[in-house]
């Protein structure tokens, strides 16, 4: 039996673009909740050339995810997971996104971590994770993703509340999920290294032009662009070959850490404040 890749979120986006983008020689595994989804791409790929397995799974239930690890590992040695799958903050309420995108990052790094002998385990978080101030995330309840999990969702989605006077709102809860997501990742690079040789570390896009986000744009997206470089989303081959050359062994020496691949719009000012404000824009007089 050969290597194995695996691919959740992979029917579609950046997770479908990370499949075809694998090497052929290898078994593919994609992953999401529609097999009908899940099939289609399989098959255009199949027929280029590439060795794709569909299975259905849902991240945010730690029994399916246990079992999609134990079927993958069936298949041959697993060497590369690529955790893409997620949710935005206009498809669900506040609790399922943080299930999702949250625990579904625990259940999958801590469910492959039981079938991998080394290998590199990449978690796609988000620029949205940087763009809360620090006051307004909650990382002292980070650590109850490990011990009580309700309590955990309870809490995230509580502080998701404080924005709008007790109204949860779903994209505070999709920006302090993402923001989780990077910190369980970077928790869990020394302790897979020194104990299994998993290396482990997350990716950070920006605004990915997919049809889910097209189906999202708005002045929000607007204002988010213009602070990008080059004033456009990302297409996902740019986020795609990123990822696929962090998790290539020749880069061994890199976990731990998020790569932010967002074209410049954290770094160029742009935050929660700018995000519920319409009328402001950067402006690149005064830059050296």
């Amino acid at each position: 039996m050969g290597e194995v890749y695996v691919v959740t979120g992979g029917g579609s986006g950046i997770g479908r673009a990370v499949a075809e983008t694998l090497p052929k020689e290898a078994t593919v595994v994609i992953t999401g909740r529609t097999m009908a989804k899940l099939q289609r791409t399989a098959d255009a790929l199949n027929a280029n050339g590439h060795h794709v397995v569909p299975f259905t799974c849902d991240v945010s239930n730690r029994t399916e995810v246990r079992s999609l690890a134990q079927r993958t590992a069936k298949l041959g040695q697993v060497t590369k997971v690529i955790h893409s799958a997620g949710i935005s903050g206009s498809m669900a309420d506040a609790e399922k996104i943080v299930r999702i995108n949250a625990l579904g990052t625990v259940y999958v790094n801590q469910e492959f971590y039981k079938v991998m002998d080394g290998g590199v385990i990449v978690d796609v978080a988000s620029n949205s994770g940087y763009m809360l101030p620090g006051a307004m995330v909650p990382r002292r309840a980070f650590p109850l993703a490990l011990t009580n999990e309700d309590a955990f969702v309870k809490r995230l989605v509580r502080r998701a509340s404080l924005m709008h006077n007790k109204d949860v709102d779903p994209q505070m809860a999709y920006m302090i999920s993402k923001n989780f997501a990077r910190w369980y990742a970077a928790g869990c690079a020394f302790k897979y290294m020194r104990r299994r040789g998993i290396r482990v570390l997350s990716v950070s896009p920006g605004y990915v032009e997919t049809p889910m986000t097209e189906k999202e744009k708005g002045k929000a997206t607007d204002i988010l662009l213009s602070y990008s470089g080059p004033g456009r989303g990302a297409k996902s081959e740019e986020q795609t070959f990123l990822i696929v050359s962090l998790a290539d062994e020749r880069c061994g020496y890199l976990m731990g850490t998020d790569v932010l691949c967002d074209a410049g719009c954290v770094n160029a000012g742009y935050g929660l404040t700018v995000a519920t404000n319409e009328k402001k824009h950067p402006s690149a007089d005064g830059l050296w």
